[in-house]
């Protein structure tokens, strides 16, 4: 059911480098447009970093992260992949540095009260500590980063990108990006077959967004950075760790095992980004990072076509920042869902009484 003339609230999840928060997006759907957002976000909780609601210093010994990527585990618990991490380690203060890096971490939620944020119940590693998931090879790439997640074939899979250069904000370029699964509810993690060097047709897929639509699950590309166009891939779950199963939305139709004939189906430039079906709208919602903050776009089916979109986020203050990945489990009105904030203050950061319902 299309509800074009009601209101949609988008609560939003904010996880920054330094502090990370919980955001609560209010957005009305105008009467000429479905889904249009006619109101920005609103803070609702701070997820990680120092006095925030999951005490993550002190619980995982994450002082502060980026991403926040979720998915449903298909067990009654949400996976959320972090990207760069801060923790503190006295060792590091031999190498001049006050905190310790490492790439990745994931923590686990069975928490289904969002209005008041996320509570994390678990987390992959030991006591304490949430541990790297995937080390990177320094001689070859900074870091390794998750940019999606889905489960499928009772395990879980991510996709994940080698980033060879930090260039200027929202430029990077990566090595590859690739898909790594994981048999033990996240915990450990190792590479599969499934490769795409960033080259040819397979650079239109080294970021993007899984969408599990019965056993179909589609993936949403992007090239490196911020600045691209969006594609789509899809391919039977049961086939999920075999690129030359995937096939391409071209012109209208699906091409397999050719990633360079897929054409765009949002349009540049676009960067982090989710896709899920959102039961209010009775649409397809995606949320993605652009030029001027984030905005919020529709459909009726998953290759679209797309609505041009609505901003959500602008770019200025108070929500300077990227990455926004809905939570699979936002229900009704409100939409919830995870974005990075970095270097802001939290008592910047105020939320209305009138945008938490």
């Amino acid at each position: 059911m299309n509800r074009s003339l009601t209101r949609l609230r988008l609560g939003l999840g904010v996880s920054a480098l330094t502090l990370a928060m919980t955001v609560g997006l209010a957005v009305t759907p105008s009467t000429a447009q479905a889904a249009n957002a006619a109101g920005p976000a609103s803070i609702v909780n701070r997820l990680t970093g120092p006095f925030s609601m999951n005490d993550t210093v002190a619980r995982y010994n994450i002082v502060g992260t980026d991403l926040g990527v979720m998915w449903d585990n298909g067990h009654g618990e949400i996976l959320t992949a972090f990207g760069d991490t801060q923790s503190f380690n006295g060792w590091s203060l031999l190498y001049g540095q006050l905190f310790y890096w490492r790439s990745n971490v994931l923590l686990r939620s069975t928490d289904r009260n969002l209005a008041d944020g996320m509570t994390f119940t678990s987390h992959a590693g030991p006591p304490g500590h949430a541990k790297r998931l995937l080390k990177p090879n320094l001689r070859r790439e900074i870091t390794i980063i998750p940019t999606a997640g889905v489960a499928a074939n009772g395990a879980q899979y991510m996709t994940v990108m080698s980033v060879k250069h930090w260039g200027d904000p929202g430029i990077w370029l990566t090595n590859w990006s690739g898909l790594v699964k994981s048999t033990d509810n996240g915990r450990n993690w190792k590479a599969v077959n499934a490769f795409r060097p960033n080259g040819g047709g397979n650079k239109k897929f080294q970021m993007g967004a899984f969408l599990k639509v019965g056993k179909t699950v589609y993936y949403y590309g992007t090239p490196d950075g911020r600045w691209g166009a969006v594609y789509l891939a899809k391919v039977d779950e049961s086939d999920i760790e075999h690129l030359g199963k995937w096939e391409y939305f071209s012109y209208g139709r699906w091409v397999r095992n050719n990633p360079g004939a897929a054409t765009p189906v949002m349009s540049a430039p676009t960067g982090e980004m989710s896709v899920a079906w959102n039961d209010y709208l009775g649409k397809y919602i995606s949320l993605a990072q652009g030029d001027i903050g984030v905005k919020l776009r529709t459909a009726d089916r998953p290759e679209g076509p797309w609505t041009s979109g609505e901003l959500v986020i602008p770019s200025a203050d108070p929500y300077t920042g990227y990455a926004p990945y809905i939570h699979p489990w936002a229900k009704g009105r409100t939409l919830y869902f995870t974005y990075s904030i970095s270097s802001v203050s939290y008592t910047h950061l105020t939320l209305p009484t009138s945008d938490l319902v």
